[in-house]
């Protein structure tokens, strides 16, 4: 895996207390017990750790988390 992965995964366990090996990127927010107030926080947490701004419109895109992690890619995040 990725430093990319591994920072992103970072981001879950740290705001939503998830283990880390259920952090995988085929999962949903569904598979993680997550909601879509959690796609909010987590763009919130991303911003704070990653330095990326994921808009409304990319959330409402997000379907697993590699979505998030090609997010992440595409916007040239700082690990």
């Amino acid at each position: 895996m990725s430093s990319l992965h591994d920072s992103v995964v970072e981001v879950f366990v740290a705001r939503f207390d998830l283990d880390p090996e259920a952090v995988v990127p085929e999962a949903t927010f569904d598979d993680l017990g997550l909601d879509s107030l959690s796609q909010i926080e987590l763009a919130t947490a991303l911003k704070k750790r990653l330095g990326i701004v994921i808009t409304d419109d990319e959330l409402s895109e997000i379907a697993v988390v590699g979505d998030i992690i090609a997010i992440a890619e595409r916007k040239g995040a700082a690990v």
